[in-house]
């Protein structure tokens, strides 16, 4: 890929890299569903929130993702039962990111948790998703160009493409089509499979 970007907890112990290329293998966008609100509020970082709710995602394929230091740090809940993996820096809370399950080749990396400025090394986020659950009404300028159908299209293109060249391996958050950790879940704090 060439490039790398680094990501870290707030107290450093889960440090890694994201490497990246070309657009086809990354995409930005800001996601404002309530879900995406729940996980960063839950772990005590409405910080990584925009004054509308709105969460920067740097989505990449699975494989694009190192974890060089504190994986045994690294924690997952998800919000709803059957719902999409969260993980987080379990040493202080920080919301690292999200991936659907095992069979999906994407993660989307909060911008919370990377060092370097995104705008600087990818540009702006293409467009928001989920806006119908924003605290308050979105400016044009902030929303991004794209709609979120758009933008549902692009990824979906991407992900196709991602699993078609098998970057969804490796990957650091399953192991033999598993989580790393075993996900709770915050309706009823249940234990999931």
């Amino acid at each position: 890929m060439g490039k790398c970007l680094n990501f870290r907890c707030r107290c450093s112990k889960v440090r890694g890299t994201i490497s990246y290329g070309n657009r086809l293998f990354h995409n930005r966008v800001v996601c404002y569903c309530d879900d995406c609100q729940k996980f960063v509020r839950h772990l005590g970082q409405n910080q990584m929130l925009n004054e509308y709710g709105g969460s920067d995602v740097f989505q990449v394929s699975s494989s694009q993702l190192e974890v060089h230091q504190g994986k045994q740090q690294i924690a997952c809940l998800t919000v709803t039962k059957g719902g999409v993996h969260r993980w987080f820096a379990a040493c202080c809370n920080t919301p690292l990111g999200n991936t659907v399950n095992a069979r999906w080749p994407l993660v989307g990396l909060l911008q919370g948790c990377i060092e370097e400025d995104l705008n600087e090394a990818v540009g702006p986020p293409i467009g928001s998703v989920f806006c119908k659950f924003a605290n308050a009404e979105i400016p044009a300028e902030i929303k991004g160009q794209w709609s979120h159908k758009r933008v549902v299209v692009h990824l979906a293109l991407k992900i196709a493409l991602w699993r078609l060249l098998g970057k969804g391996k490796p990957s650091e958050f399953y192991q033999q089509g598993k989580p790393i950790a075993q996900p709770y879940c915050l309706a009823g704090d249940e234990k999931q499979r």
